[in-house]
């Protein structure tokens, strides 16, 4: 079976735009309203795609961002969308930068997409500085049935790795991080799935436009999707510890 990228899918980009997620601009605005960071604070974007948040933070906030993506795809787009913008492929696994090197790390709809995310958020760690921000956003599973994964339906998405709440927090406390905030903002993830349903006429059509057929009839099967494990959205902020000083 041929698996597709949702978050390449034109299918997907045309309706969400170029930050391809719920919340766009406003919801990264919003974490990193807790972080305080100064002008000219390094930033890593994990997951930046076509660099769209990249070239934001770089000129609405005046932060030294620079965005990994692991998407050859999307960041060749980003080369002719954003000329000269610091875009590099990479894995979120293997971060290629040095220790200590960043104030803030964004992670938005990315860490479920991860074969590794405790991995992700360990490397995360080890980049950011001492008292550094890990802004991170994504789908989780609220229902009874949380912890059930995803089947194979053709298409690689959030939806896949999403988990639920206490997992999440358990991994990022587990990586060594201090969570400041939880929000949920399953309000924004719905009005996205009404954006896709206006514009394709159903959710099964959207499905289909991404995938195939194959695709749409798998998503009508899914029963993760009901009331047992309704997909929701967040935003988590932590921070990395300061050192006690002796």
């Amino acid at each position: 079976m041929t698996i597709v990228n949702l978050y390449e899918s034109p299918a997907l980009r045309t309706v969400s735009g170029p930050v391809i997620r719920p919340g766009g601009f406003a919801l990264t605005d919003r974490g990193l309203t807790r972080c305080c960071l100064a002008k000219g604070t390094p930033v890593l974007d994990i997951g930046c795609g076509t660099g769209a948040v990249v070239d934001y933070l770089r000129r609405r906030h005046c932060l030294a961002a620079v965005g990994l993506d692991r998407s050859a795809l999307l960041l060749s787009e980003g080369a002719q969308i954003h000329p000269g913008s610091p875009l590099v492929r990479g894995q979120a696994e293997r971060l290629p930068a040095a220790a200590g090197c960043f104030g803030a790390v964004l992670c938005e709809c990315v860490l479920s997409l991860c074969p590794d995310p405790q991995r992700v958020l360990q490397e995360t760690l080890r980049v950011l500085r001492p008292g550094g921000h890990l802004v991170l956003t994504d789908l989780y599973r609220r229902g009874t049935n949380a912890g059930a994964q995803t089947r194979e339906i053709g298409v690689r998405s959030c939806l896949q790795g999403a988990v639920n709440r206490s997992t999440t927090q358990s991994r990022v406390r587990g990586a060594g991080f201090n969570e400041m905030i939880w929000e949920d903002h399953t309000g924004l993830l719905k009005q996205l799935a009404a954006q896709l349903i206006w514009t394709y006429g159903s959710l099964d059509a959207f499905w289909g436009a991404v995938g195939g057929p194959d695709a749409a009839r798998a998503m009508r099967r899914r029963e993760d999707l009901d009331t047992c494990s309704r997909p929701g959205y967040y935003l988590l902020v932590a921070r990395k510890p300061v050192p006690v000083q002796k």
